[in-house]
């Protein structure tokens, strides 16, 4: 064997030294599930687990943007044995079937025995996910880590006590809580469930709104809203927040019996707003039942109650407002205008002058996109031309033309559909906007 001098020692350590300081990002193994195990039982670590699809366009995301940061590295290279598989192939189907993978990316915290100690679904940034880290090695250091919890609540332990610490431990990794927290309510006294202690838990974690605890919060909402700084928006927060899970779940179901539920819990819980909220989860969900006689009651009801009834007027005054709110923090010097600042700066500069205004004109011509390619009464169509007109009068957008143009052709006016898209065509042409939709709506017309 020839033999290595000095200077080719002192170089070759130079050369490994300088890999390990410019090295960036997480280094995953390439290797056996088992051996990852022992290493990390070798080591006393956690595994970190990326489990990711060839098609998963997030997923590649988080390659580009997340894993390959510095600070994301320096952090799970000293802390974790990280460990990437394709959920769709060898053991990545079996490993994702284990642990009730379903959607990707899908981050996992695994101990060296195969314990699942943390689950993040979705797309994470640098900050996020050094945020899920520490949390992770913080429930790592507990002599009662969350996963025990898991395990003891599936065995069948169900004493308040156990589940109020069950409850807390979660809740650092904002996981949903509501049927815990109704089993928390329904195990006390009556007098225990008119306790500070519980009222805090349910405001602060949210809860069925047809069991116990919004019955309980309902009840003794003067108490609860004494207990915090702001008490009132507070509760009233933990009740929205909580009817709206519903809203959503009931629309996303086409549950009638759940939506139905949603309408009446908002309307006790929150009078002063649900009729406004209501009547535009009903657009949502009749949309999402395909009852389009239904849908154009409603959005003529919503529309013309709430949103065209507020003149143009008073929609420029409020952004007025609110821009000049926003730009005296600049002013004062409260805000940084330059450096990491200067996107945000620049945005509300352009923007900020029509937040409300852009608002309301997207809300109208959600409703207008929805009638002209899906309704097909003249008279029912008519009704949406009136709020294209407003949103244009809002704000001049290439989109709005378009549906307004499509509006007209259906009503069987091709001339004044032509002259409508072409000015989307302008438009479009004078902001920079790709004019392809156009061009081809333009076509199609003559």
């Amino acid at each position: 064997m020839k033999p290595v001098n000095l200077s080719q020692i002192c170089f070759l350590a130079l050369m490994w030294v300088s890999a390990q300081t410019f090295s960036q990002g997480i280094s995953f193994r390439q290797d056996d599930w088992q051996n990852v195990l022992v290493q990390a039982k070798a080591q006393n670590k956690l595994i970190f687990v990326d489990i990711y699809t060839t098609w998963c366009r997030p997923c590649k995301e988080m390659d580009k943007k997340t894993f390959s940061e510095a600070s994301v590295g320096d952090k799970f290279n000293s802390k974790f044995i990280n460990y990437k598989i394709d959920a769709e192939k060898g053991f990545g189907i079996t490993l994702a079937r284990r642990y009730n993978v379903t959607s990707y990316p899908t981050c996992l915290f695994v101990d060296a025995t195969e314990n699942l100690v943390y689950k993040q679904e979705g797309y994470l940034g640098s900050t996020d996910l050094l945020k899920e880290a520490d949390l992770v090695l913080t429930n790592q250091s507990d002599s009662k880590p969350i996963y025990v919890l898991e395990k003891q609540y599936n065995e069948g332990k169900r004493d308040p006590d156990f589940l109020y610490e069950f409850i807390a431990k979660r809740s650092r990794y904002n996981l949903d809580n509501m049927t815990l927290v109704e089993e928390y309510v329904k195990a006390l006294t009556p007098i225990q469930q008119s306790s500070d202690k519980t009222l805090r838990l349910v405001v602060n974690n949210g809860f069925k709104i047809d069991g116990k605890a919004f019955e309980l919060l309902l009840k003794y909402r003067e108490k609860a809203e004494g207990l915090f700084e702001g008490g009132d928006e507070k509760v009233n927060q933990a009740f929205s927040t909580s009817i709206n899970e519903f809203f959503y779940q009931a629309i996303e179901t086409k549950n009638k019996v759940l939506f139905e539920k949603a309408l009446q819990a908002n309307l006790k819980a929150l009078p002063n707003t649900a009729d406004r909220v209501n009547d535009k989860n009903k657009l949502a969900f009749y949309l999402a039942v395909k009852d389009i006689n239904k849908y154009v009651e409603a959005a003529e009801n919503y529309l013309d109650q709430y949103v065209m009834f507020v003149q143009i007027e008073s929609i420029r005054k409020q952004d007025l407002w609110e821009y000049d709110k926003m730009m005296q923090a600049y002013r004062l010097g409260i805000r940084d205008s330059t450096g990491t600042g200067a996107p945000l700066y620049n945005n509300i500069k352009k923007n900020g002058r029509f937040t409300m205004a852009r608002l309301t004109a997207n809300e109208l011509h959600d409703v207008v996109k929805t009638f002209y390619e899906q309704v097909d009464t003249p008279a029912k169509l008519e009704k949406a031309i009136p709020w294209v007109q407003r949103a244009i009068e809002l704000v001049e957008n290439p989109e709005y033309y378009h549906s307004y143009a499509q509006l007209m052709l259906k009503l069987g006016d091709k001339q004044k559909a032509l002259d409508i898209e072409q000015k989307a065509y302008e438009l479009a042409l004078k902001e920079k906007i790709d004019t392809q939709k156009f061009t081809s709506a333009l076509e199609k017309m003559k």
